[in-house]
This record gives structure tokens, C-alpha cells and sequence, in this order.
């Protein structure tokens, strides 16, 4: 493989798992002007750029740490400990895998400019219509997290002829497509109840030019066919929704138990010596722990298979897809469980756990998480066809 030409004065990146320690105090002292400006501040994005937060899966050879999959996700998860909407941010912006897909020209393109490029994701098919050269692409694009900052635009695509809708042979012809911040409209619709410093504002898209350079095919080996791009490539983004939400779970047990031995109950005793309170404490942390190592164990399997280019099983994908959906499962019950416990205590705006139980609501309800991925995972239980294109 050739060495792409890009600039080697990257700033110096950090083990992944210190990452979220070490920006600790400026996570915590972001969350309110994130909650209230509905985005991460500056000064945020500054630093997760600078210790490297962003290019956790982008290749060596352009500065970045292609990291495995289980990395990641622990990384991703002591982040949402900290703050989900950071997280949330940092696991959207992780697109850099796309240098693994593209040629060496659209790499260069991207990569080449002389400063780390910031990504942004948007996983609902827009249409490109191939044309000389390369494509033109539209489309409406909605939550698309931390667009504000973003100096890349990473959309799928249906690949379609003029006059034809993408379904019209067969399976349609599904990629990647970068376009540059000049191409995007975003338009302010972000206003929610939790995960308020996403900044996942709706974007839109009118008939831009993508050169050919520009657009990744999803059904080819990588260019760069290394671990962990020569596994299956849709594990390095699907999971770390997942692997957030059982971070908010974890920050919300940690802050109950905090909470609880100081905390007088209407019924007298203290709420940390109540029955009830221990047994659902103990019960909600092994479900979570449970949660958190059936998804890792099924992330070290894609990742061995990625180091040993062995072809991810479809029944190793509904295992995966189980996994993130039984994960959602155990989060919003644990959250929900632990903010009935706290009573009083859990409502009242800039207190942790009403943070924490609005960002867990608004995160289990990604697509993502959807419990119809439990039937395609009973249906190939059961040897029928999983029912689901890209799965």
C-alpha cells in the first residue's frame, strides 16, 4: 500500500482509555452551557480534538488510532459516565474509518489540509444520481449530532439513475459520501429533552457534486485492509449508542449511592436502609454489568474476526444487533428503576440524576436500539431470512 501524503505535525494522541479522566473537569464544567447553547462549546470540541477523542478509528497512516471495537466502546462509555451528550458527540464524530474506504486521492482531499478534519454522520439513505466524474447527492438528513462544528459531511446514499428511484433493481447500491461544509444547509431543530448538547439539528443536501474520489462503496474489501476495517465495517458505528446508554445507566447507580445514605424517606428510615433500595441497587448494577459484558464479548468476536479476516457470520450480526438492543433494554429499566427510587430528589432541573434520566430516555430511543432487532435476531434463531437490508 502506498503512503498517502498528508502533513505529519498532528497534535499527539492519547490511550483512549485516559481520555475521559483527564477531560473530566472540562466535561463537567461544559454540561450547563452545552444544555442551555444545545451544543458542546468551543473550548470542548478543542480539547476532545486535541487528545485525539475524534480519531479513534481513523487509520495510523493519517494520524489517526485504529482502535478495535471494544476500545472504543469502553472509551465511549466512561465519556457518558462523565456526560452523554459528549459522548454522544465524539462516538458520531468517530467516521474516520471512511479513509480505510476511500481512494488515496479523496483521503488527501480530506486528510491532507493540514489540520485534523472534524466529521459528521447521517445514516438515512439520501439519492445520488451517478453523473461525469462523480454523483450529485440529496437529500434531508435528521439528528445529525454535532453538525454545528463539523468540517466534513458523511451521508448514505442511494446510488440511482435520473428518473429511477434506488429501489428499482433489486437491492439498491448503498455509499458513503463526503461533502464539504460549503455543500450542507443545517437548520435549527434541535430542541429536545435530553442529550441537549448533540446539537443534532436536521441538515440538508440539494444536488451538491461529490466527486468520485469522495464516495465509498460499502460492498468492497478496504483500501486500507487492515484491523479493524477488514471486518464487518457497520460494527465500528452501530455500537456505541449502546455502549452510552449503559454508561448513563452506570453514572445514575453511582449517583444514587451517593445519594441514598444521606436521604430521609416520608417513612422513615433512611433510604440507603431500606430493603427495597438495596435489593433493586443490587439487582439494577448486575443487570447492567450483565449487559455491558454480553456486548463486549460480542465486540471481541468482531474483532477477532476483523484480525483474522474470517467473514462475520449472520448469526454472529443478530447476536451483535441482540446485544445492542438487550443493552437499551437493561438501561432504560435500570434508569428508570433508580429515578423512581430517588423520589423528590431526581426531579429538580440541574440535579445529576434528572440530567441523567433525561439524556438515558432520549438515548435508548434511537433507532438503533430498536427492539425489532430482537425479531431479526429470533428469526435467525430460527433460520428464516433476517428481513432487514444492511444488516
Amino acid at each position: 500500500m502506498r503512503e498517502i501524503s498528508v502533513p505529519m505535525h498532528r497534535p499527539s494522541a492519547l490511550d483512549p482509555g485516559r481520555i475521559p479522566k483527564l477531560l473530566r473537569h472540562t466535561i463537567d464544567a461544559s454540561v450547563e452551557k452545552a444544555d442551555a447553547q444545545r451544543r458542546l462549546p468551543d473550548e470542548l470540541y478543542d480539547e476532545l480534538r486535541e487528545c485525539g477523542a475524534f480519531r479513534l478509528l481513523t487509520p495510523r497512516v493519517v494520524g489517526g488510532q485504529q482502535a478495535s471495537l471494544v476500545t472504543v466502546l469502553a472509551a465511549y462509555e466512561n465519556l457518558a459516565r462523565i456526560d452523554a451528550s459528549t459522548a454522544w458527540v465524539v462516538w458520531n464524530a468517530n467516521f474516520g474509518f471512511i479513509a480505510a474506504l476511500l481512494d488515496e486521492a479523496g483521503v488527501s482531499r480530506i486528510w491532507g489540509c493540514g489540520q485534523e478534519p472534524l466529521l459528521a454522520n447521517a445514516g438515512r439513505p439520501g439519492t445520488a444520481v451517478p453523473v461525469d466524474g462523480g454523483y450529485r447527492v440529496s437529500g434531508h438528513w435528521k439528528l445529525v449530532s454535532g453538525i454545528a462544528a463539523a468540517d466534513w459531511l458523511v451521508v448514505l446514499a442511494a446510488v440511482t439513475r435520473a428518473g429511477n428511484s434506488p429501489g428499482d433493481a433489486g437491492a439498491p447500491d448503498m455509499r458513503l459520501f463526503a461533502l464539504t461544509r460549503a455543500q450542507f444547509v443545517i437548520h435549527d431543530t434541535w430542541d429536545s429533552s435530553g442529550l441537549r448538547g448533540t446539537g443534532s439539528n436536521d441538515v440538508t443536501v440539494e444536488d451538491a457534486f461529490v466527486p468520485s474520489e469522495l464516495a465509498a462503496r460499502l460492498d468492497a474489501r478496504p483500501r486500507i485492509d487492515e484491523f479493524p476495517y477488514s471486518g464487518f465495517i457497520p460494527a465500528l458505528v452501530f455500537p456505541g449508542c449502546s455502549a452510552i446508554v449503559l454508561g448513563v445507566a452506570q453514572a445514575a447507580i453511582d449517583e444514587f449511592v451517593r445519594l441514598a445514605p444521606g436521604k430521609r424517606t416520608p417513612f422513615g428510615p433512611l433510604l440507603a436502609e431500606q430493603a427495597r433500595t438495596q435489593s433493586t441497587l443490587a439487582g439494577s448494577e448486575a443487570a447492567v454489568a450483565a449487559a455491558r459484558q454480553l456486548l463486549l464479548s460480542v465486540a471481541r468476536d468482531l474483532d477477532a474476526a476483523a484480525e483474522k479476516r474470517t467473514p462475520v457470520t449472520v448469526e454472529k450480526r443478530a447476536e451483535f444487533r441482540a446485544a445492542m438492543s438487550h443493552a437499551a433494554r437493561v438501561g432504560r429499566e435500570v434508569i428508570e428503576a433508580v429515578y423512581e427510587l430517588a423520589s423528590s430528589s431526581a426531579i429538580y432541573r440541574g440535579t445529576v440524576l434528572e440530567r441523567l434520566f433525561r439524556d438515558g430516555m432520549v438515548a435508548v430511543q434511537h433507532a438503533n436500539h430498536s427492539a425489532v432487532f430482537f425479531e431479526v435476531a429470533g428469526r435467525v434463531r430460527l433460520g428464516l431470512d433476517p428481513g432487514l437490508p444492511l444488516f
